[in-house]
């Protein structure tokens, strides 16, 4: 009876101190800190519109600033231009590779957002049919990587495919698509939503979302070390927030479309098509990760193998902390 009287307080205590500390994330600054944050016109990642408003209450503001490609956030917020962005699950090994240390990655943010799609009626149900395809392909980019990493498990030969690289944004993918210039394109949303919509694409059978090298992950939130390491409470609280917003966005499925439709400039139509393949997920699959950096350095993407070092670039410390799980269950060996 003492043994379990025992065991019984040390769990209220546990328990005690764990909400103590949720309470202690969630006060105020004591003096006001501004931060910086590279936001880019992808699905899941407008929900990070409302970051500003979540995060106001603890004494910080958000100043957004726009960028066309994740690899230009990824510049900046390696240089310091930057204190917090999300971009693929790529990039940190790209900057990894070319000598950064300045990147370090704190949240998931989910999978699907990235997509195939076919001329409407031309479907391509087994990854053997793409031998006679063209494939249109933006290189280097997570859908690349995504497809690149299926063909290989479905037992084909991606040097072998007619492959076409489309220079340029989503809507050229379209065009090449409609041209019959490609048969198949390897993009993103909201531009596979814009041709299902629109009447002239569809779905291919196969998902190239579902790879064991690559999985689903759609990006990362990041933060600059340097700016982590002088505002460690604010980056919790950025962390904490982040969390709020993803699953209000998850609850509120219409509030999400409107706010993406209106930042991209897109009809309601087209954002809900862009979000209803798009999962929402804090989890930071850092096996997965690694994994994507040793597929980069096989296939000659970058020019040293650093999956060895890739868990240095990562912390479970903040996101552990917002949701009360542990490492293994924030994906860490996933």
């Amino acid at each position: 009876m003492k043994r379990a009287a025992v065991v019984a307080a040390a769990v209220l205590l546990t328990a005690a101190s764990a909400l103590a500390q949720g309470d202690a994330i969630r006060k105020p600054l004591p003096t006001s800190l501004k931060v910086k944050m590279g936001m880019t016109n992808v699905p899941a990642l407008s929900p990070l519109w409302l970051l500003p408003d979540y995060v106001g209450k603890y004494n910080i503001q958000i100043e957004n600033v726009m960028f066309q490609r994740f690899a230009d956030a990824r510049t900046a917020l390696a240089s310091g231009d930057l204190d917090i962005t999300a971009f693929g699950p790529q990039d940190i090994t790209l900057a990894v590779a070319q000598g950064a240390k300045s990147l370090v990655g704190v949240a998931g943010v989910g999978s699907g957002n990235d997509c195939l799609i076919v001329r409407k009626g031309d479907d391509v149900k087994d990854w053997k049919q793409l031998a006679d395809k063209k494939i249109g392909i933006g290189a280097g980019s997570i859908s690349w990587l995504k497809f690149a990493a299926s063909v290989t498990e479905n037992g084909g030969d991606y040097g072998k495919l007619k492959i076409t690289n489309i220079v340029g944004g989503g809507a050229n993918y379209l065009k090449a698509l409609q041209g019959k210039e490609i048969d198949l394109a390897v993009v993103w949303q909201p531009f596979c939503a814009q041709g299902i919509t629109e009447g002239f694409a569809q779905y291919p059978t196969i998902d190239h979302n579902r790879s064991k090298a690559v999985g689903g992950l759609i990006s990362v939130l990041a933060v600059n070390r340097g700016f982590m390491e002088k505002n460690h409470d604010a980056v919790q609280r950025l962390v904490v927030a982040y969390i709020d917003v993803l699953q209000y966005a998850q609850a509120n499925p219409q509030r999400w479309l409107k706010i993406y439709a209106e930042k991209a400039g897109l009809p309601e139509a087209i954002a809900a098509e862009s979000i209803r393949i798009t999962k929402l997920d804090a989890t930071l699959p850092l096996a997965s990760i690694t994994r994507i950096s040793k597929f980069l350095s096989d296939n000659g993407v970058i020019t040293r193998d650093v999956s060895g070092e890739i868990a240095q670039h990562y912390t479970f410390e903040f996101l552990a902390k917002a949701t009360g799980k542990s490492p293994a269950e924030l994906g860490q060996n996933q």
